[in-house]
């Protein structure tokens, strides 16, 4: 919207007719599930000083020789497929993550929320899903895993989208 009330229409990138993406906003990771997977509120755990949670589990991929972590939904819903939603793929659809130490303080206590621990509060790209947790990159940190665990904590992490960003494969 431009001043007054008008509304001004995005312009297209140069040579393509295709009209420019911002980059979004953050969102947590509840938010992304909601939007993205279909979630609802009733999907995620409310007890606890952070809600909303959620539960990370497994599932076979469509191959069946595969098992991949996933987001399980807290409470089931009647639907098979909505409860849950495969780790590398939904993370593919953004580019970075960040991890605010209440995930940390959530599941492991008090006091490991800090940065001896993990580099909280950088944009970190997910280069692998596993089971012994997501492999990250930071410009200024390197390497670095994070275990499955906090993300249970849904409330604090935060997922980000580049503008036009092309799938990424995460293995």
């Amino acid at each position: 919207m431009a001043e007054g009330g008008i509304a001004v229409p995005e312009m297209a990138e140069p040579g393509t007719g295709i009209a420019a993406e911002s980059p979004s906003a953050p969102v947590t990771l509840a938010e992304s599930l909601m939007r993205e997977a279909g979630w609802g509120p009733a999907q995620f755990g409310r007890e606890g000083p952070n809600p909303p949670y959620l539960r990370i589990g497994g599932r076979l991929r469509l191959s069946l020789s595969a098992y991949e972590p996933c987001f399980a939904a807290f409470h089931r819903d009647r639907g098979p497929f909505r409860s849950k939603v495969g780790m590398a793929a939904h993370l593919a659809q953004y580019d970075a993550l960040m991890v605010d130490p209440i995930a940390f303080e959530d599941y492991f206590g008090a006091g490991e929320g800090n940065e001896t621990v993990f580099p909280f509060g950088a944009w970190l790209t997910v280069r692998r899903v596993g089971f012994g947790g997501l492999e990250l990159w930071g410009k200024r940190q390197g390497a670095v895993t994070l275990p499955l665990e906090p993300l249970t904590v849904a409330s604090a992490i935060w997922l980000r989208r580049a503008a036009t960003q092309a799938p990424r494969n995460i293995d």
